[in-house]
């Protein structure tokens, strides 16, 4: 098979379209996982352009080891493989305690 663990791919579709992907994992005959300068996510093949390179990458290799592998071989590393930190949550009001709230102003007018 074409799109076997570790071929190295471009992408011609979509939003990440021009960047290198590295096959992670086959899911069946028209869809491989993919990972690399692109969102790790599920493609059709038909949106892949194969290399003739081949990485040696385990079965479903995380991000971080995908990037390593980039780096070594002398590929530009678009993103990080750190975890974005999160937003603080703002406190949600209910609905039920402003309809209380504006019946109290209404009473007092």
């Amino acid at each position: 098979m074409v799109f076997e663990i570790g071929r190295l791919c471009v992408k011609t579709a979509g939003r990440d379209a021009a960047q290198y992907c590295v096959v992670v994992e086959q899911i069946d005959e028209k869809y491989v996982l993919v990972d690399g300068n692109v969102r790790r996510k599920k493609v059709n093949v038909a949106h892949l352009e194969p290399t003739n390179k081949k990485f040696d990458v385990k079965k479903g290799a995380d991000t971080k080891t995908v990037l390593e592998i980039f780096e070594k071989e002398g590929f530009k590393v678009k993103k990080s493989a750190e975890a974005k930190p999160k937003k603080e949550k703002k406190e949600q009001v209910k609905k039920a305690d402003k309809k209380a709230k504006t019946t109290k102003k209404a009473k007092k007018e």
